[in-house]
């Protein structure tokens, strides 16, 4: 599924939510009507219950808004868009076999990623809220090999250039994140006001770690960066203690792996292929081990829908 219909799909999932939820609220509003003139002829004909009702009558009425000092949960399920390149290596070993050697210039992307958020926040004032979250995303990536070529594993062998690749030459495996970090969400309808409304857009941007964990053969260990955002959403006051939220955020970070040790074994482990790349210089084709991979800048927008509790 590509990432415009999740997010038509996200859309249609608020309508959805948004839409019973106003007409659910516009039905208590009128038996709260209702029943304040039937507590207005009880409390005059004597009835035995009448203080009661009149407490219930007095109770205050909930007008929709964001209030100060409150603490806020919210959880929600989203997409997050990693088609972007995460690993890149010129010349770099991509198969290994007792006959041969292949190497190229490979190159991994990432994919779209199912993603839920958990957060909890505070609201400083009506228009101010600092929000703790925490994220994953479960997705894949795929690989391509370009300038391919292959050496015999025998001394002096000529290199091949451009050999077919085999059906299972191109890594596409599982690619795992993780986020966490602190947003301030300003609510900016509501500066020099009480709050008050039920439709609350909101601004939000916020700092914290991103973990990207790869199952390839080219890494061993997650990397870990920095993480920025910025974006906004839209929240719906459904009732005094729930509401719904549509959000999108745009995430920038860069990432870069430490190269693995060891590409692949043979033989049960007892042979161990180091991760090799080869450089032609004007004396040959020197081969030696990987010692860094580049740093490569992800941008990813980031699309949820959740339910947020107000306590």
């Amino acid at each position: 599924m590509s990432f415009k219909s999740l997010v038509a799909l996200f859309i249609m999932a608020f309508v959805f939510v948004c839409l019973p939820a106003v007409a659910q609220q516009e039905t208590e509003q009128e038996e709260k009507v209702q029943e304040e003139r039937t507590f207005k002829l009880l409390r005059d004909s004597g009835y035995a219950g009448s203080d009661l009702e009149i407490a219930d009558e007095e109770e205050e009425a909930w007008i929709p808004g964001i209030e100060k000092g409150t603490i806020e949960i919210s959880f929600a399920l989203g997409a997050l868009n990693l088609n972007t390149l995460v690993l890149e290596h010129d010349q770099m070993i991509y198969k290994y076999t007792e006959e041969a050697t292949f190497w190229g210039d490979v190159k991994m992307k990432g994919a779209n990623a199912f993603s839920p958020r958990f957060r909890i926040g505070y609201n400083f004032l009506t228009w101010l809220s600092l929000e703790g979250n925490v994220a994953v995303s479960f997705g894949d990536y795929t690989s391509q090999v370009e300038n391919r070529h292959r050496r015999t594993n025998e001394p002096g062998a000529p290199v091949v250039d451009d050999p077919p690749l085999g059906e299972f030459d191109l890594e596409k495996r599982s690619l795992f994140t993780a986020n966490t970090g602190i947003n301030a969400t300003i609510y900016f309808l509501n500066f020099g006001d009480d709050g008050s409304g039920k439709w609350q857009p909101y601004a939000t941007a916020g700092v914290g770690h991103m973990w990207y964990a790869m199952n390839s053969n080219y890494v061993d260990d997650p990397a870990t960066t920095i993480d920025y955002n910025i974006g906004g959403g839209i929240r719906l006051l459904a009732d005094r203690n729930i509401s719904v939220r549509l959000e999108a955020l745009y995430h920038f970070n860069s990432v870069q792996f430490t190269p693995s040790n060891e590409f692949t074994s043979l033989n049960d482990g007892t042979v161990s292929v180091p991760l090799y790349e080869f450089i032609e210089t004007e004396e040959g084709l020197t081969v030696s081990q990987v010692s860094e991979f580049s740093s490569q800048s992800i941008r990813s927008l980031e699309i949820s829908l959740g339910v947020q509790g107000s306590f």
